[in-house]
């Protein structure tokens, strides 16, 4: 698990590396360009590396279960797939935990993780805390209403820029970004997503 931590930082790092470019252009470009656009970017990006490390480690977590080393939830042993699969682990158990995997990248391929819902819900995959984001409210010392409100707006306006361009209305006018904003949202997704591997990792 340590190393799904590991690239989640990598990436916020390089995505954070983008900033002094966003400053210069900033500076000596002039209008009608418009570089706002990195800054835009790096936003999407650090949700887009929170998703990825929610799909990892839930995927770890499941084949950590699966081989033993981790106790089985509910949710987990719900986890259905085919009997095709099924034959497959019968016949060459020596790739069973490859076939497992397989079938959890297959059947969370098609979510995402940005809503604090949806996260509780797949990390019941591999952590049997009822009151998920009570924990991870207590863990990074926010409120969890806060918390939970905060990661809905980034996720709303990621979701905007991603997939309306970040235009706000039918007069083409684009919301506002900032440098203090991305570099807010930068670190809140850092200190979430390190919280959240701190209390699921063994």
């Amino acid at each position: 698990m340590k190393r799904s931590k590991d690239i989640f930082i990598s990436i916020l790092r390089d995505t954070n590396n983008t900033t002094p470019l966003y400053s210069y252009l900033k500076d000596f470009v002039r209008p009608p360009y418009d570089c706002s656009d990195l800054l835009r970017w790096q936003w999407a990006q650090s949700v887009s590396a929170f998703d990825k490390l929610i799909h990892d480690l839930v995927r770890v977590g499941m084949i950590e279960t699966y081989i033993g080393r981790r106790a089985p939830t509910k949710k987990f042993l719900d986890f259905a797939f085919s009997v095709d699969v099924h034959l497959q682990i019968l016949q060459d158990p020596y790739s069973a935990c490859s076939l497992f995997e397989q079938q959890i990248v297959h059947k969370h391929s098609f979510l995402s993780f940005q809503d604090p819902d949806k996260i509780s819900d797949v990390l019941s995959n591999i952590w049997n805390e009822k009151q998920k984001w009570s924990k991870i409210a207590q863990e990074i010392g926010l409120d969890e209403m806060f918390l939970r409100t905060k990661l809905k707006n980034i996720s709303i306006r990621r979701n905007q820029i991603v997939h309306e361009g970040d235009y706000s209305n039918s007069l083409l006018l684009r919301q506002p970004v900032s440098e203090i904003d991305v570099t807010d949202v930068l670190v809140f997704i850092e200190d979430l997503g390190v919280s959240i591997y701190d209390l699921v990792k063994l």
